[in-house]
């Protein structure tokens, strides 16, 4: 007979334990479960549904909406603080971050000398060595392999991995010096797969794959079948036939067996690098993607080539059974955006711009951090009324694109941006308002200068003086919203949000929606956006059913909903 399993400990299994444990006094065992009953509120779920593994907190953790739930950072550092601790409670090994390791007398002595933030970075890697008795002349890439695997598998804090190249980082910067007798750790091969590098293809595919792409770049007014594309559109294309070539050489093929363009786009070998690439999983819209953005970079080669007209006919057969073609928003999109659905978070959003400018308003000498956080408020107001992909505003001129009053007051700011500058090729042409002009000013006026390290036109400049990336730019803004008011989003999300408060004031409105994200067919607004409507007809109905119920003289009390609070009750985890 075989032995019963041990089930899977989750987190009401966890403050089962803990309230099972009379050494620990009952006030501590009630707080350790309000704290396991409160994260897992705040994460939307029951301690049921949560296994006690630092990985999946650490996922949860980096998802939960703390700000929105109400909680303070102190606060919610409490309840993170006495989660790790009742983990510790039940067994599960975990790496507490104020519960360092502390360093034996040989590396004391080695950290001694170091400036503060070195010997910080270094402290933990340091206490880990001492307990396992790893002397610094003994540190390897192979001591540092480990570590990385015991912080992915006991820290329960974000981005574990960065944690440890925090320490190798620091390790060769202040003690495996040029001349001292310390080895240097390289960085640590990227997780995930990797594509076959184009240097490991034959010269003449190299050759061949270079002029095309110089012939793709060109701008041939005179050329009518010629169709230039964007330098960001060949690097896609390049992405997308090297991830194809992989599949291949992954599956028995050789670099070698690609000597030509002409080989990688033969409609034999793209099939069969669809295949492999399915690997037996049904044909829905992800795979769809995948496929339809590989057979997009071959017709370009094929057109490029000139290929015979049956072998354009197969490819042409193939790229229409994988033919994507979005019907709305991604999954994951929507789903940073239904939060934003509820008014009161809404209403933070738009505000915060205003917030962060009345936060600052005494302000006349402003640090760097200060002109930082206005210069993403001033940015989050610049897209939510005039919702542009970031790359238009990480682009804005004060001397071309961006306008200010002349002579100081006379009108409003205006941004005028060429059709040429625009992805859809629809000029960009607003006059901003009075609250968003208020905010340009201050930040142009007082907070952008601190940011400038030379003379410099642009908008928005890095710590460096020079302009920002719209990458860079999207980044710190995501950063920015989340630190603020606990809300994900990126800078694309703001032009998904104009179109919903469009249209959630003006259903059916969708030319206006068009010209104001700057689509050429309204087809492609329709498609993208009408599914933001059924939101607003289910309140209406609801609406409905709720006025319906109010005329039922015996109608039964409304049920009270629970609020997240610090008191624990046995009885709702128990």
């Amino acid at each position: 007979m075989p032995a019963p399993s041990t089930p899977t400990l989750t987190l009401r299994l966890l403050a089962e334990l803990i309230m099972s444990l009379p050494e620990i006094p009952l006030w501590k065992r009630r707080e350790l479960c309000s704290a396991i009953r409160n994260f897992a509120k705040v994460c939307g779920l029951t301690p049921d549904d949560i296994i006690a593994d630092p990985g999946t907190i650490r996922t949860l953790r980096a998802k939960a909406p703390w700000l929105l739930a109400g909680y303070t950072k102190g606060s919610w550092a409490n309840i993170l603080s006495r989660l790790n601790h009742a983990l510790e409670i039940g067994g599960v090994k975990v790496h507490r971050q104020r519960r360092n390791f502390k360093p034996n007398s040989e590396w004391e002595q080695l950290l001694a000398p170091l400036c503060r933030r070195d010997r910080d970075d270094i402290h933990r890697f340091a206490g880990w060595c001492s307990i396992r008795e790893i002397s610094p002349h003994d540190v390897s890439p192979a001591i540092f392999d480990p570590y990385y695997a015991y912080l992915d598998q006991q820290m329960t804090q974000t981005n574990p991995r960065e944690r440890g190249h925090v320490a190798r980082r620091a390790w060769n910067r202040a003690i495996a010096v040029e001349g001292s007798s310390y080895q240097t750790i390289p960085a640590p091969n990227p997780i995930g797969k990797r594509l076959v590098r184009w240097e490991d293809f034959p010269q003449s595919l190299q050759d061949e794959l270079r002029a095309y792409g110089e012939r793709m770049l060109e701008d041939d007014p005179f050329d009518e079948e010629h169709r230039p594309i964007k330098p960001v559109t060949l690097d896609n294309y390049h992405n997308r036939i090297r991830a194809m070539l992989t599949t291949l050489v992954d599956n028995g093929m050789s670099p070698d067996d690609f000597p030509s363009l002409a080989t990688v786009v033969d409609p034999a070998t793209v099939k069969r690098a669809f295949e492999l690439r399915l690997d037996g999983r049904p044909l829905d819209d992800k795979a769809r993607m995948d496929l339809h953005g590989i057979t997009t970079a071959v017709l370009s080669i094929a057109r490029y080539l000139d290929l015979d007209k049956d072998s354009r006919a197969r490819l042409k057969q193939l790229a229409k059974k994988v033919r994507f073609k979005a019907s709305g928003m991604c999954e994951k999109n929507r789903e940073r955006l239904i939060p934003l659905f509820d008014p009161s978070v809404r209403t933070k959003l738009l505000n915060l711009p205003l917030k962060v400018a009345d936060d600052l308003r005494a302000v006349n000498a402003p640090t760097v951090r200060q002109a930082q956080r206005m210069q993403m408020a001033t940015l989050l107001d610049l897209l939510l009324h005039v919702p542009m992909r970031i790359r238009n505003p990480s682009e804005l001129d004060l001397a071309t694109t961006i306008i200010p009053p002349i002579a100081g007051s006379i009108g409003g700011w205006r941004i005028s941006i060429p059709a040429c500058e625009v992805k859809n090729q629809w000029a960009i042409d607003a006059q901003l308002g009075e609250e968003l002009g208020a905010v340009l000013d201050r930040y142009v006026n007082v907070f952008r200068s601190v940011l400038m390290k030379g003379p410099t036109s642009a908008l928005f400049v890095g710590q460096r003086g020079a302009r920002k990336g719209s990458s860079n730019l999207s980044k710190q803004l995501a950063r920015f919203v989340r630190r603020e008011i606990g809300v994900v989003i990126h800078a694309h999300l703001m032009r998904h949000l104009a179109a919903h408060l469009y249209l959630l004031a003006n259903p059916g409105d969708y030319e206006t929606v068009r010209r104001l994200l700057g689509h050429k067919n309204i087809e492609t607004t329709i498609r993208f956006y009408e599914g933001l409507l059924t939101d607003d007809a289910f309140a209406r109905y609801d609406g409905l059913i709720e006025e319906m119920r109010s005329k039922d003289a015996a109608r039964p009390s409304k049920p009270s909903s629970s609020s997240i609070t610090d008191d624990f009750d046995e009885g709702d985890l128990l």
